[in-house]
């Protein structure tokens, strides 16, 4: 954490560009763009659904990583965010979208319990915490 060299703070500064470019443009429908350029018909709303929740978890979760790498510049932490964005990847994300789409369908409003999980899960909080707690961890030590 401690050398912060010119490269480190514009990867930094760029992932945040990039974190609050994609909180901006949320509301985008990314399937719909990729479906009308490349001439694909047929998408149903709960396809689009999925692909936009999940173009964005992937996006913010690359993002967090970016930073992750250059806050810490550890090793053993950039695999540890990797693991997360993993099961995040392969566990969370199908389980929210499962859940979301069997009890409410392709809405964006949703029960609030969901939100919570939809925040955790579609939004950076997830590595925002992780990030957090490494720091923390990181200040406790060097006490």
């Amino acid at each position: 954490m401690g050398n912060w060299t010119g490269p480190k703070i514009l990867a930094i500064t760029l992932a945040l560009v990039g974190l609050a470019t994609v909180y901006l443009f949320q509301r985008v429908d990314y399937t719909g763009i990729i479906s009308e350029t490349l001439a694909w018909s047929g998408v149903t709303p709960e396809l689009a659904f999925v692909i936009n929740k999940t173009l964005r978890m992937v996006v913010n979760d690359l993002l967090c990583l970016v930073i992750i790498r250059a806050w810490f510049a550890d090793e053993r932490i950039t695999r540890l965010a990797w693991w997360v964005f993993g099961f995040e990847l392969v566990v969370l994300l199908p389980a929210y979208l499962t859940v979301k789409l069997w009890l409410e369908g392709p809405t964006e409003l949703s029960v609030p319990w969901l939100q919570q999980v939809h925040r955790l899960v579609v939004n950076p909080m997830l590595m925002g915490l992780l990030i957090m707690a490494l720091s923390y961890q990181r200040f406790i030590k060097n006490l």
